[in-house]
């Protein structure tokens, strides 16, 4: 890809800047199961453009913190003095341990180098710390493959079944509280914009997807 996928200007006009299935209402949903109070530290991996971190800083009155990798993309964020950002790799926090209320990986998950990551997740989290994710999986093991073929660098070509996702955070520590399915949000989604920005034959994505039946998912896990 010439231009790094999420810094495509094909997704400049979509509504709210949020560029993943279910958008904010999904945020609502997952947060919904968290108990943090006003004030408490909640950090973005993938912020993006700080979408959800303008919103939970204005509707929650959480301090809000992003970090990207993506220097265009925070050159873009709108900014206030209750939202911050930084551009990091999530797998290298710049973050003291035990500082961070919740975490939250709004379909950037699969993209990361995952053991790492949640690595530093479990390390910055504070001890019953929430980590809240959303992100696609695959519900046919045996489409799998037909994913991997696809361009390095998707959500898409790189999901996970539900199994080795609930493994991996298993195995870092984490408490599952709840997985829930939301693939109904996949319906509405613009691939045409994700085939345009990944440069991948909409045909080819579509075919791959459907062998691995895949899914949309929602996951709140915890520190203990």
């Amino acid at each position: 890809m010439a231009v790094p996928l999420y810094e495509h200007p094909v997704w400049e006009s979509l509504p709210d800047q949020v560029m993943r299935p279910g958008g904010l209402i999904l945020t609502e949903r997952a947060f919904s199961f968290a108990e943090l109070a006003s004030g408490s530290r909640v950090l973005d991996l993938g912020c993006g453009l700080g979408a959800t971190l303008r919103h939970l800083s204005a509707d929650y009155g959480l301090a809000a913190f992003g970090v990207d990798v993506s220097s265009p993309l925070l050159g873009r964020a709108d900014r206030d003095d209750k939202v911050a950002f930084v551009q990091a790799r999530s797998e290298q926090l710049p973050l003291a341990s035990e500082s961070i209320g919740a975490v939250i990986s709004e379909c950037t998950l699969s993209l990361f180098e995952m053991e790492s990551a949640l690595r530093e997740v479990v390390r910055v989290l504070k001890p019953g710390g929430w980590f809240i994710v959303s992100d696609l999986y695959v519900r046919n093991v045996d489409g799998i493959a037909a994913l991997r073929q696809l361009p390095a660098g998707t959500s898409i070509g790189a999901a996970m079944a539900q199994e080795e996702i609930e493994a991996k955070i298993a195995a870092c520590g984490l408490d599952i509280v709840t997985w829930q399915d939301c693939s109904e949000h996949l319906k509405a989604f613009p691939f045409c914009r994700l085939s345009t920005a990944a440069e991948v034959n909409p045909f080819d994505l579509v075919i791959a997807a459907g062998k691995a039946k895949l899914g949309y998912y929602v996951m709140v896990a915890r520190k203990s």
